[in-house]
Parts: structure tokens; C-alpha cells; sequence
């Protein structure tokens, strides 16, 4: 990547793309696919919260100060140095070391920038409906990149679902968002059908037999910008997504209970606080929340390491009044669960991926079991919700994705 493509990088929305990822430790590239890209900050090999976190903070720089590949490669190697980072690919010779550090420079400002225009392109494409592929056409382009280039779509068009570049390593295609009259005075034209797009059948390693598009390498079959920033759609039909609650996400993340080892039957643990009286307003709700947090808004501490924010006001005025009894418990849930868990999930609607944590608990009450759980998205509390211990299927369903801890 040249001086001036890093330059042309540094705008808010592509900032806060790669700012906002959750730093996540991965062994392999494969760990994580396509879209789950948007919401976690990997590096392959990279197993600390430190080391991540360094790699994470230095990239935003660049994309703010348009810092060059020459100075990330002294960066990469002062960061490799301050953590005693070994045993990475690359890590063995000087050319190996210069391409790892190429590869984390090249591809995490390529897709930050990608989901950057992205969320632009949502934001105008009333006016402005139509995309343009364009390649860079020198020796360098792969032949497939050079056929699409001056494909021109709807932006909304599935086309784009799977062939929003970048469409690989080092790719340097982009996309050209126009309007109507940019058509007519440039004399191109909407093309006709999106061109083909035959599956190649691929083998990869932790991921199996992965169909991908030609001219698509694989893991980059997926728009980065669509993952990160959804689709807009009109809001009656957000409005029914919103209606089917829960079930308008689908799991990305294998695994439930059975695969993680864990027991079919969850413990149920003694409530040891005393319940709350009920709340008859919003505003109460809100100041008992306070009440037992401790304040307006307090972080509290998971088995696994991860931090919750619980805003009392956001909490209050959300929470349905005939959960106040329940607020005493809180606490104890987050910070004494019997299970953590983190699932990639992607709207079926939007088509946006987020990264979430459910923390589980199964409390006795008088003569009634209840499972409580908590959703956490990016260190935020989200929602919480009970559920009968007689109702099986409800229980098992939040047992899914990655165990990240257990009691």
C-alpha cells in the first residue's frame, strides 16, 4: 500500500471500524471467517489481550496520521520486542518479518477504509443508487478483478454481498458510488446482469471444504462493510425483523454445550440476596438500579476477564416493571455465573455481525427454578431475560457458540 492510498484512508468512519473491534486471541487466520472480521481485532498467533491491544491502538494511528508501511514495520518490530512475542509465521528471517508486518498493515487498512465507504454508500445511496467496480488495470491485477472492472449495480444488489472489494490479499479494487446523472455524464450504463460467478471448491484447514467464488480468496468472500454496518432498510420492515426478536439473529460461532463438554443439567444455586419491591415507574425502575449498582452506572468483572458496563438510566427505562424484584441478583450473575459465553451473530435482515456475550445462571426461588441471562455487546450490558428451568429447549438454546468460561 502507497503513501498516498494510506493518506486517503483516515476518515471517521474507518477509524472507528477498526477502534471499535473487540481485541479477540486466535491461533490461525481460519479461527475467525469472513464477516466475524467486522467486530473482533485478531492478529493470527497473537494470544494476549496486551499484544493485541498494541497492534490494535498503532493501526488506528496509522489510519489517523497516515503513518507508512515503512514506519509500521519499526512499530511491528518495537511491539514484537515490548511483548516477547515468538513462534509467529514470518518470524524466522528479515523478509519473513517485513511480509508479516505488510500483511497486518495492508489488510487491516484495506477493510477498515472498505467499511468506512461503506457506511457512506448507506447513508446516500438514495441519491446516489449505483456502484462501479474499478480495478487498478496494470500488471498486477488478477485476471478475474480485470473482468469486473466497470461492473455497474445497484448498490443494494447481492452482487455486492459477496464481491465488495477488497476480493483478497493485497487486493486494490475499490468501488465508485454514482447517481443517475453521474451515468448520463460519463455515458456508462447499469449493467444488465451481474457477471458470473462460479463456486470454487476449496480446502481449509479448521474450516473444511469452503465454497468460494472465483477469483475470490478465500475468507474475503463477504462484505466487510455490510458485516460491520448492516444494510439500511425501510423501517417497516425493520420494524417486523424487530418483531421476531432473538430469532432475527443467526449464530455464526459453533458449538453448544455438548461440544464444550459441559453437563446437560445446570446446577441451581441459592438466591443469596433478598429480593426488591416492585416498581410502578420508569423512574423508579431506574433509581433502583442505581440503588444496586451503586451508582449511575458501574463495570463490573466476569470469571473470564471481561469487563460489563451496566448503565442504570439505559437499564431503568428498558426493563419491563415486573422484572424489579429481580434487580438484587445483578451483581451475582455477572461476577458469579455458571457459564460465559460469546457467539458471532449476523442479522438476517441488515446483514450486520456483532460479537456477544451471554453469561447464564439456573437461581432458585421459593418452589420455582429460573434461568437467568444476561447479553453483553462490546463490554455493555444489553439485555437480560428468565427463563423457566421447565422450558428445556429454552434453556439449552443460550448454551451455544464458544465456552470462553465455565464454573
Amino acid at each position: 500500500m502507497s503513501d498516498v492510498a494510506v493518506r486517503s484512508v483516515p476518515f471517521e468512519e474507518a477509524i472507528a471500524f477498526l477502534r471499535d473491534k473487540a481485541p479477540l486471541p486466535t491461533r490461525t487466520w481460519t479461527d475467525l471467517w469472513e464477516g466475524m472480521h467486522a467486530r473482533a481485532f485478531v492478529v493470527a498467533g497473537a494470544m494476549r489481550d496486551e499484544l493485541l491491544t498494541d497492534f490494535q491502538q498503532t493501526l488506528t494511528r496509522a489510519l489517523q496520521d497516515g503513518t507508512t508501511l515503512q514506519q509500521f514495520r519499526k512499530d511491528f518490530e518495537a511491539i514484537v520486542a515490548r511483548h516477547g512475542w515468538t513462534g509467529w509465521t514470518g518470524e524466522g528471517s528479515a523478509g519473513g518479518r517485513a511480509w508479516r508486518a505488510r500483511v497486518i498493515y495492508d489488510t487491516n487498512l484495506r477493510m477498515a477504509h472498505a467499511a468506512g465507504r461503506w457506511e457512506q454508500i448507506q447513508r446516500t445511496k438514495a441519491a446516489r443508487p449505483y456502484l462501479r467496480y474499478s480495478a487498478v488495470m496494470d500488471s498486477r491485477t488478477r485476471p478475474q478483478h480485470r473482468a469486473w472492472h466497470g461492473t455497474i449495480l445497484p448498490a443494494d444488489h447481492p452482487w455486492w454481498q459477496t464481491h465488495y472489494p477488497p476480493n483478497g490479499w493485497y487486493c486494490r479494487c475499490s468501488v465508485i458510488q454514482l447517481s443517475d446523472r453521474d451515468l448520463e455524464r460519463r455515458g456508462w450504463s447499469v449493467s444488465e446482469e451481474a457477471p458470473p460467478s462460479p463456486l470454487i471448491v476449496h480446502d481449509i484447514p479448521g474450516r473444511g471444504l469452503i465454497r468460494v467464488p472465483q477469483g475470490i480468496d478465500p475468507g474475503f468472500a463477504s462484505n466487510m462493510g455490510e458485516a460491520a454496518w448492516g444494510n439500511q432498510i425501510a423501517d417497516e420492515v425493520m420494524a417486523r425483523w424487530k418483531a421476531q426478536g432473538a430469532s432475527a439473529w443467526e449464530v455464526l460461532t459453533p458449538g453448544d454445550w455438548r461440544s464444550a463438554g459441559r453437563p446437560e443439567l445446570v446446577p441451581v444455586d441459592d438466591v443469596t440476596t433478598s429480593l426488591a419491591e416492585g416498581a410502578t415507574t420508569k423512574d423508579a425502575m431506574q433509581r433502583l438500579v442505581e440503588r444496586v449498582i451503586g451508582g449511575r452506572e458501574a463495570t463490573f468483572v466476569m470469571p473470564n476477564g471481561s469487563r460489563v458496563l451496566v448503565d442504570a438510566e439505559r437499564f431503568g427505562q428498558h426493563i419491563a416493571l415486573d422484572r424489579a424484584p429481580f434487580i438484587p441478583m445483578l451483581p451475582g450473575l455477572l461476577t458469579t455465573p455458571y457459564e460465559v459465553w460469546m457467539t458471532f451473530e449476523r442479522h438476517r435482515g441488515t446483514g450486520q455481525v456483532v460479537l456477544r456475550q451471554r453469561v447464564l445462571q439456573v437461581v432458585r426461588l421459593k418452589n420455582r427454578s429460573l434461568v437467568l441471562v444476561v447479553q453483553v455487546r462490546r463490554g455493555v450490558f444489553e439485555a437480560w431475560t428468565f427463563v423457566p428451568t421447565s422450558s428445556e429447549s429454552q434453556l439449552q438454546r443460550w448454551r451455544v457458540g464458544e465456552l470462553v468460561w465455565g464454573r
